[in-house]
């Protein structure tokens, strides 16, 4: 009876040409479902009998195929079912022992045909969030298995382009690992480098926060290793155009561990960063942002005040040596074309002077 009112085709998504690039949840696109009034009984129904039956009794009925259709109506686009699908599932994991291995390579299943085929999935975030509890519940040391989950289902799941929608609850999956065991830091941090995005504004500013939330909880023995990947990348942001993003990665500068970080690779983080604030200070459009760069910059000088003047140096050093460069091109340039243009003027005389003769 419940496979028969549950189990049913999903109607055309009513978004079908829009992938999620929207910040908020609240803003996800949504479609009641018409029969919702009949579904809501009937899952009240579902999740009484998985709370109060035997699960040997049920065995043989919520077997694998049963929860694989449960899994395929996670893409219905009405909130209320996907809650209530949120329940049940997790009730089913909690209580059938015997099936939390199918489960949980079926809901990876999902994740990973979400990132490499479709990026368009409405219950994302719901089999996310189910995914945190199970986390959390994970002894330590932790398995191989659950490691290999970190690196080749969530990490990759910070690809996708409405990856937005369900940021929140794929974030608090990764810290839970980080917590767990603080040495999986550097994986996670590098993971999220690999995809960070180009043009994504938005999600740029949520991976700052990640990664600022990551840092606090990674081991510090990972600090020198992590550091200059880490501050190059920050710095790309705060050099961004956009100041959201440069505003966000400006406010990192003002974390304790962030800066504790940067102490363990002094030499060769802080000439990046001295060269992404001078930059700002020059060439960036937004006052906001060389404001808050001129506040930071003043910190960074409190903090290392000779590191600071030598990397300015440097920088300046540099920068006439580029000058001097560019001048010394199109120097050259200019006497090719000179050279040119006396071989064409040659050319012309010679034949001028022979249609003369002829």
């Amino acid at each position: 009876m419940l496979s028969a009112n549950l189990f049913r085709p999903l109607p055309p998504s009513s978004n079908a040409s829009v992938i999620f690039d929207l910040p908020d949840e609240e803003d996800t696109p949504s479609t009641p479902a018409p029969a919702w009034p009949h579904l809501q009984i009937v899952y009240e129904i579902l999740l009484r009998l998985v709370l109060n039956t035997d699960a040997k009794a049920l065995r043989d009925h919520i077997d694998h195929s049963f929860v694989l259709n449960l899994l395929s109506l996670f893409q219905s686009e009405d909130p209320r079912e996907r809650e209530s699908l949120k329940n049940v599932y997790h009730r089913i994991y909690s209580k059938f022992t015997f099936h939390r291995s199918f489960m949980r390579k079926a809901m990876n299943d999902v994740f990973l045909h979400h990132v490499f085929e479709t990026e368009r999935h409405c219950g994302i975030g719901d089999l996310l969030e189910i995914w945190g509890s199970i986390i959390n519940g994970f002894t330590i040391p932790l398995k191989e298995e659950h490691k290999l989950f970190l690196m080749r289902v969530l990490i990759p799941l910070h690809k996708p382009k409405g990856m937005q929608v369900y940021h929140r609850q794929l974030a608090y999956c990764v810290s839970q690992f980080a917590q767990k065991e603080p040495v999986l830091g550097e994986i996670v941090v590098r993971g999220i480098l690999k995809y960070w995005p180009i043009t994504n504004c938005e999600k740029e500013v949520l991976l700052v926060g990640e990664l600022e939330e990551l840092v606090e909880i990674i081991d510090p023995e990972q600090y020198r290793k992590l550091a200059l990947p880490l501050f190059t990348q920050i710095t790309r942001c705060l050099n961004s155009w956009n100041s959201q993003v440069a505003e966000r990665a400006l406010y990192v500068l003002n974390n304790e561990q962030f800066m504790k970080m940067a102490q363990e690779a002094m030499d060769d983080v802080f000439p990046v960063i001295v060269e992404g604030m001078e930059k700002n200070l020059k060439w960036h459009w937004s006052k906001s942002v060389r404001q808050l760069t001129e506040t930071v910059k003043v910190m960074l000088e409190e903090m290392e005040p000779g590191l600071y003047s030598k990397c300015v140096t440097n920088l300046e050093l540099r920068e006439s040596a580029a000058q001097q460069e560019e001048i010394k091109r199109r120097e050259k340039w200019k006497r090719i074309e000179l050279a040119a243009d006396a071989a064409d003027a040659a050319a012309a005389a010679a034949a001028a002077a022979q249609n003369q003769f002829l």
